[in-house]
């Protein structure tokens, strides 16, 4: 074996053995950077997954809220009964015609006195638009008269104290067993109004809350009482179908520290639930008459 022979053979051995270049150990390095940031920032990707189900919330809900204009706008400017008493009919089930794809589930209502059993069909539905993806209203609520109601998440505003307060100041954007109307909101105006807002979905037989289409507190209607909450509590029911003086029900969401609220003039605000109690009360009223600053 000749010099020049060992020589080649020298460096062959030579260049398989050398280690990394810097520039394959700084992209090593510039890999292993991003790992640790993704994994240090966990927290972060599901803050950044909360913050998207927090907005396809407000725009369903905002989709809702243009539905009950739409019924406005062809019912002489009325905004539907909140709740018919006797047959707990909702407003939830008066606007399916104004949603999407729902033409066939509201023509199972009709006539609007339909008891609970008649429409148990149609209140098996889980109903998308009125669900917050944050949620997770799995199951059915059985009435006592023994209808089933699929949960949901939206529920619209009956005032600042109970369902059918003593004062009528109190009132809110929907009422029990009568309409409302847009012009009753002319002095507080719509945009400090709020129209519906939100509830965590009742995971035992006994809470109906977002049962859409069973006229109770907490399943189809909510009160501004009590500031929102992200640590639910059962609503107060009403006495009786026919009686709804003492039933209230408080806005809460799993959206942490705020609540999804839709006001009538359709725009949607994430609603802190530290929120001054006084301030919330006065966007629960449609004709309170109060001062309303957001801060």
């Amino acid at each position: 074996m000749n010099l020049e022979q060992t020589g080649h053979r020298g460096r062959r051995t030579q260049a398989s053995r050398r280690g990394m270049t810097v520039k394959e150990l700084v992209v090593v390095v510039v890999c292993l950077g991003l790992l640790g940031v993704l994994f240090l920032s966990g927290g972060g990707i599901v803050e950044s997954r909360e913050a998207a189900r927090r907005a396809d919330c407000q725009s369903r809900m905002r989709q809702v809220a243009m539905a009950v204009q739409s019924y406005s706008s062809q019912n002489s400017e009325q905004i539907p009964v909140g709740l018919y008493k006797g047959s707990r009919y909702t407003a939830q089930s008066i606007i399916l015609p104004f949603l999407e794809a729902t033409t066939n589930i509201y023509q199972r209502f009709r006539p609007f006195n339909v008891t609970a059993d008649k429409s148990a069909n149609a209140t098996k539905n889980l109903l998308p638009f009125y669900i917050c993806p944050s949620d997770n209203p799995s199951g059915t609520y059985i009435s006592p008269g023994g209808g089933s109601y699929a949960r949901s998440n939206f529920v619209f505003s009956f005032g600042s104290d109970t369902m059918e307060p003593a004062q009528s100041s109190s009132l809110g954007v929907f009422r029990v067993g009568q309409p409302s109307s847009y012009n009753v909101m002319y002095t507080d105006g719509a945009s400090n109004t709020a129209m519906a807002s939100e509830i965590v979905s009742g995971k035992t037989s006994g809470d109906p809350s977002g049962a859409w289409g069973y006229g109770e507190a907490g399943s189809c209607g909510y009160t501004h009482k009590n500031p929102p909450t992200n640590s639910p509590v059962p609503p107060v029911l009403a006495a009786s179908a026919t009686n709804f003086t003492t039933a209230e029900a408080t806005a809460s969401s799993n959206h942490p520290g705020v609540v999804n609220v839709v006001f009538a003039d359709n725009h949607v605000q994430a609603v802190s639930t530290s929120i001054n109690p006084q301030l919330w009360q006065a966007v629960g009223t449609a004709d309170g008459r109060e001062t309303v600053v957001f801060p």
